[in-house]
């Protein structure tokens, strides 16, 4: 479960969140939209224990947390299934592994490449394997298709809402679509709090 009680939070001095409530109960996918800037980042952090808040309360029942950054956050030192399989033990055993979740977000041919050598939209998808391989009890996704074209976001919202059933999941979108195709709860981030839309 997921619980926030009149959260408010400020960053460097600025009021980026004031009052806001949320309860996601296990297994419970909620999606978050917004404008930029409007405290998505903010809100996935202070759940992730990332930030604490200035007023209120945030509960997280969950142990693992699959956290896939806006930005991939990929070591450029290591090829795409080297940086997938950090997650999983960083040996060769589990390379296998990391070469499968590439091959499920549509990598098979990208594997041995280094971030320097694959697209935004590439990078993006190393970044989700690398959030699905993890394998954690909650997902917390920021935006996690914005690079992709539509068929490829279409593709990848599939494989998510399968293999995430039964897991918690906090999914940040500027889509409409994605958000109800993920199904559960819709929020809206609006004047620095959370809005229910579904």
């Amino acid at each position: 479960m997921i619980e926030l009680k009149d959260v408010s939070a400020a960053f460097q001095g600025h009021s980026v969140l004031e009052h806001c409530s949320l309860l996601v109960p296990d297994g419970g996918h909620t999606a978050v939209m917004g404008p930029s800037g409007s405290g998505k980042t903010t809100l996935l952090r202070l759940i992730a224990g990332q930030l604490a808040p200035d007023q209120g309360s945030v509960t997280v029942s969950h142990g693992r947390i699959s956290y896939m950054y806006q930005e991939p956050r990929l070591l450029p030192w290591l090829t795409a299934e080297e940086n997938v399989n950090l997650v999983l033990s960083d040996k060769p055993e589990t390379m296998g592994t990391a070469r499968q979740w590439l091959a499920a977000v549509g990598l098979a041919d990208a594997m041995k490449k280094h971030p320097a050598e694959l697209s935004g939209g590439m990078r993006q998808r190393v970044s989700l394997a690398r959030a699905l391989a993890y394998d954690g009890d909650l997902f917390l996704l920021d935006e996690p298709l914005s690079s992709l074209d539509e068929a490829m976001a279409a593709e990848l919202l599939d494989l998510l809402k399968q293999y995430t059933q039964g897991k918690s999941m906090i999914f940040v979108t500027h889509s409409p679509e994605q958000a109800k195709v993920l199904g559960g709860e819709i929020y809206r981030m609006h004047d620095k709090t959370l809005e229910r839309i579904i």
